[in-house]
C-alpha cells in the first residue's frame, strides 16, 4: 500500500528547493497511475503546501476553515482546484487530510474518482467546521453504539447505511421513514442515560421515537471501533458504500491515522434496550420552556423509563419497514 503522507512530504520538500519564479505555484504530478491528475504544490508568495486537482468544484465548495484554504484558479489555462495550508500549527492534520484524499481514489474507476474526491473532500470540510481534534475517548464510545445499531440494520437491509443521519447533521441518529432512533451509549454499569440537547426527544413532525441505550463493557477479546468498521463494510452492497462510510465517520470526528481511537477501548455488547419515546416519556421539550432557555442537558435513571421498555427486535423491524408500517 502507497505512503502517500509520506509521498507527499518528499514532493514539497523537493518543490521547497526549486526557487519560486514568477508563476503563482510550482507542482509536481504525485503519480501517473491514479485516475485524475493531483499535483504536490507549493504556493510562490509564501511557501505553502498545496494539493492541487485539475478539475472544478459544485458551487459553494470553496472555504477557509481549521487553517486550510480551498480555492479555485486558472493553472496554465486550465480550472485547478487548490487546498492550501494557511496555518502552520496544523501541518500534520494537513499532510494527513491531503493523503487521504488521494487514498479516496485509488481504486475508484475513472468516470467515479472526481465524485469520490468531492465528496471525501466534503467530509473533511464537515469536520474542520465542527471539531479541533479528533474523538475524545467518550465520543469513540457513542461511536461504537451508533455502529453496533448499524451493524444491526445493515443485517436487515445493506441499504441503511443512508438511515444513519447522525453524520449529515441530523436531527437524531437515525431516520427512515418518519420513525428516529436516538442511541445513547455507556461503558460499565451505565445507570444513567444523558440526554445531551433538548431536541433529541422531540417527536415533532415523527411518526415513532426510541431511544436505544447500548449498553458496553471493557474486555480485551472485545472488538476495537476499527472492528466494527471492517465488519460493517461486510455487510455493505458496494465500493461505494463502503466510501460513503469512510465519509461518514470522518463527518463524525474519526481520523484516519487515529490508531488510538480506532484500537481502545476493545468492548463487548452487554445489552441494547429500546424505550419509546411517547407524550408521557419523562424528558425536556424546547416547547414546554420558558423561552429564554435555549438549551439544556439532562439525566434518565434508567430504571424509571422500565415502563417504557419495547422490544428491541421488534422496534429495528419496525424501523426497517419505515413508511409501510405507518
Amino acid at each position: 500500500m502507497t505512503d502517500w503522507a509520506t509521498n507527499l512530504t518528499d514532493a514539497w520538500n523537493e518543490l521547497g528547493q526549486i526557487r519560486p519564479l514568477s508563476r503563482q505555484y510550482r507542482s509536481r504530478l504525485i503519480s501517473t497511475d491514479l485516475p485524475l491528475e493531483i499535483h504536490a504544490g507549493r504556493r510562490a508568495d509564501d511557501d505553502a503546501p498545496c494539493l492541487m486537482l485539475r478539475a472544478t468544484a459544485p458551487q459553494g465548495a470553496h472555504f477557509e476553515l481549521g487553517g486550510m484554504r480551498l480555492v479555485l484558479i486558472l493553472h496554465d489555462g486550465s480550472p485547478v482546484l487548490v487546498l492550501s495550508l494557511e496555518d502552520d500549527a496544523r501541518r500534520d492534520l494537513f499532510s494527513t487530510i491531503c493523503a487521504d484524499l488521494v487514498a479516496s481514489v485509488t481504486n475508484s474507476e475513472v468516470d467515479r474518482a472526481l465524485n469520490h474526491f468531492l465528496s471525501r473532500l466534503d467530509a473533511w470540510r464537515r469536520f474542520l467546521r465542527e471539531r479541533n481534534a479528533g474523538l475524545s475517548r467518550s465520543e469513540t464510545i457513542g461511536l461504537i453504539g451508533e455502529l453496533l445499531l448499524l451493524e444491526r440494520l445493515l443485517e436487515l437491509d445493506s441499504s441503511h447505511l443512508t438511515s444513519w443521519s447522525a453524520p449529515t447533521d441530523g436531527l437524531h441518529d437515525f431516520q427512515n421513514g418518519g420513525h428516529a432512533l436516538e442511541v445513547k451509549t455507556g461503558l460499565g454499569p451505565s445507570a444513567q442515560i444523558t440526554i445531551s440537547r433538548l431536541d433529541q426527544l422531540d417527536t415533532a413532525g415523527l411518526r415513532l421515537l426510541d431511544l436505544v441505550h447500548v449498553r458496553l463493557i471493557e474486555s480485551p477479546s472485545g472488538r476495537s471501533l476499527q472492528d466494527v468498521l471492517t465488519a460493517l463494510k461486510g455487510h455493505l452492497a458496494d465500493g461505494a458504500s463502503c466510501h460513503a462510510l469512510d465519509n461518514f465517520v470522518i463527518r463524525r470526528g474519526l481520523l484516519p491515522d487515529d490508531e488510538s481511537a480506532r484500537s481502545t477501548p476493545r468492548v463487548q455488547l452487554r445489552s441494547m434496550d429500546c424505550y419509546a419515546v411517547s407524550e408521557e416519556f419523562p424528558r425536556l421539550v424546547r416547547a414546554d420552556l420558558p423561552a429564554a432557555i435555549t438549551e439544556a442537558s439532562y439525566t434518565l435513571e434508567v430504571r424509571s423509563i422500565g415502563p417504557y421498555a419495547r422490544d428491541i427486535q421488534e422496534v429495528l423491524n419496525a424501523f426497517n419497514l419505515g413508511e409501510q408500517n405507518g
